[in-house]
C-alpha cells in the first residue's frame, strides 16, 4: 500500500518554512505528521517533524533567535555560538526545538550543519539523520 502525503502538504510545509530564516541548504519533513499511517491509531493532528540543514549554524541560530526566541530552551541565554557548539559536538550533530506551535500545527525541528550531514551520509558516523532519510520524506 502506497503512503499518502497529507493533502496540499507541499504548500503547508512551505508556509511553515516561511517562519524561519531563509538560509537553508535543505529542509525536509518526515514521519506520521507528513505521511499518514494506516491503522486505528492514525492521528490527523500528529506532530510535523522537520530537519533544517544550514551552511552556517551560528549565523542561522542567531537569526532564528531573533525571529523565534521562544522556540529555544534556556540555552537561548547562552547564545548561538554555544547552541552550535552543543549541536556540533554532542550526540548526532542535531539541535532540536520540540513542541512548537506554527501555523496551528505542532512541529519540532532539528538543525544540522551541511558538512555534518554530508559526513554522516558518506561515512555513516551516527546514522541519525541518514536513518531518517531511509524513510519517506518530503523535501522542500
Amino acid at each position: 500500500m502506497a503512503l499518502q502525503a497529507l493533502q496540499s502538504s507541499g504548500v503547508a510545509l512551505r508556509k511553515i518554512l516561511s517562519h524561519f530564516p531563509e538560509e537553508l541548504s535543505l529542509a525536509f519533513a518526515y514521519g506520521s505528521g507528513v505521511y499518514r499511517q494506516a491503522g486505528p491509531n492514525s492521528d490527523k493532528n500528529a506532530m510535523l517533524d522537520f530537519v533544517f540543514t544550514v551552511d552556517d549554524p551560528v549565523a542561522w541560530h542567531s537569526k532564528n533567535l531573533k525571529k523565534n526566541r521562544s522556540h529555544y530552551s534556556f540555552l537561548k541565554i547562552l547564545g548561538p555560538k554555544i547552541i552550535t557548539s552543543l549541536q556540533n559536538n554532542y550526540g548526532a550533530g542535531v539541535y532540536y526545538n520540540p513542541l512548537i506551535m506554527c501555523d496551528g500545527k505542532l512541529i519540532k525541528y532539528g538543525v544540522i550543519s551541511t558538512s555534518i550531514l554530508i559526513e554522516d551520509l558518506l561515512n555513516w558516523n551516527n546514522l541519525y539523520i541518514a536513518g531518517r532519510l531511509q524513510k519517506p520524506v518530503s523535501v522542500s
